[in-house]
């Protein structure tokens, strides 16, 4: 049974819904909304926190933003897929926590897209990061956002919390201070998120067939309660989403 959808099987099922490599919110429109302050450098490295299947680096080299990418993903699965599918791109089997561990070098792009609000120790997360930023690094976080009221009615399928932390600005702001970053922008994209996750339902719904062929009518029922139970919580004004853009000190 699909028990979580950033599990393998869960990424799996998200790449046949959106029709490529993606676990985040928005796909191609939301990595191109995500860096365009972002210059295309070819020589510059960027680390890819919670790459998943690989697809986001993977565009993010074939449009030109660069040729040293490396993704983490504590997921062995996932990266075991994306070092067979795109071999140009370093993927580690790696907890956010042991980043420091594992890349002797620094990075010139940190961006975590949809996966911070797994993290349960946020404000470690941002530290470890740090450690393997240069100064000026720029670290990019787009999420879902805490708009007030979540905490106490939070989104619950099968017994589990879908988005156990998401970002609450005021504790953001201090986790980022603290830890070596400035922040630098804050931009809310609920009604992209809106927009997104109405799409998103819609086509669970018209890959109906092929979802129950994969992995039965539990694993259907399960994402569109999931995503159709996020479309509500956005709706009601509970749940959003946020783009983060900040800097190494």
């Amino acid at each position: 049974m699909l028990r979580q959808m950033n599990s393998f099987d869960g990424k799996r099922l998200l790449a046949l819904v959106r029709g490529g490599d993606y676990a985040h919110a928005g796909e191609e429109e939301a990595i191109e909304r995500a860096f365009r302050g972002v210059p295309k450098r070819p020589q510059q490295s960027m680390l890819d926190v919670g790459c998943g299947r690989g697809g986001t680096a993977d565009f993010l080299r074939r449009n030109g933003w660069s040729r040293a990418l490396a993704g983490i993903d504590r997921e062995r699965d996932s990266i075991e897929f994306a070092r067979a599918r795109y071999p140009e791109i370093q993927f580690e089997v790696c907890d956010v926590l042991e980043v420091p561990c594992v890349f002797a070098h620094r990075f010139d792009v940190i961006y975590i897209l949809n996966a911070f609000y797994a993290f349960e120790a946020q404000r470690k997360a941002l530290a470890a990061l740090r450690q393997v930023a240069e100064d000026r690094t720029r670290l990019l976080i787009f999420d879902y956002l805490d708009r007030g009221g979540l905490a106490a009615n939070p989104l619950v399928v099968n017994g589990r919390q879908i988005v156990p932390y998401p970002i609450q600005m005021a504790r953001m702001v201090g986790d980022l201070a603290a830890t070596g970053w400035k922040l630098q922008s804050v931009e809310e994209v609920t009604e992209e998120y809106r927009r997104w996750y109405g799409d998103l339902v819609g086509r669970i719904q018209n890959k109906r067939a092929e979802i129950v062929a994969s992995d039965g009518n539990d694993a259907f029922t399960y994402m569109l309660e999931v995503y159709g139970g996020m479309l509500e919580k956005i709706d009601r004004g509970l749940l959003g989403g946020v783009l983060l853009d900040a800097i190494a000190i």
